[in-house]
């Protein structure tokens, strides 16, 4: 392994049982992190109060421990690191083998949503239809009705004497 300069040890405190190289209250580790950071406005506002060298020094300082937490972490796990370089070889032999089931499974979904459309189309227009009924019968009920009143009338009117006008 590449060994790195490391950074002196975080674990010596001073008298009030800060980190002695603890960086300044000002320099934010954690804005790093933000899904919305932008390094040139997070510079620009730090230059306003903080020294350009100063700010440099903190950022290449900041780099190092990470350069040195990434490798601690590579040599912590560098067993399973090897061994997931070592899996990766067949990736491509492995995607050609998944390709055509994943292939057919694609082909008979289409064939499924293709048989599901067409069964949905029929009894969307089976609903259509069975409302036209439903509207047409409705109608037909109002007809009858207005036939029996008129015929009613119609009787009603033969019922009555003649009265001269």
């Amino acid at each position: 392994m590449a060994d790195l300069q490391s950074p002196p040890s975080r674990s010596t405190t001073d008298l009030f049982g800060d980190p002695i190289d603890s960086h300044p209250l000002w320099f934010k580790q954690l804005s790093f992190l933000q899904q919305n950071f932008d390094p040139e406005s997070y510079i620009s506002d730090l230059r306003t109060f903080v020294p350009f060298d100063t700010l440099r020094s903190e950022l290449q300082s900041h780099l190092s421990s990470l350069k040195h937490e990434l490798v601690e972490l590579i040599n912590r796990d560098y067993a399973d690191f090897v061994n997931l370089s070592t899996r990766l070889v067949d990736v491509d032999g492995a995607i050609v083998r998944m390709r055509a089931p994943l292939t057919e499974i694609r082909e008979k979904i289409l064939v499924f949503r293709g048989s599901v459309e067409g069964s949905l189309m029929a009894l969307q227009s089976g609903l259509r239809q069975r409302a036209e009924a439903s509207a047409a019968r409705e109608v037909l009920e109002l007809l009858l009705d207005t036939f029996h009143v008129v015929s009613k009338v119609e009787k009603l009117i033969k019922e009555l004497p003649s009265v001269p006008c």
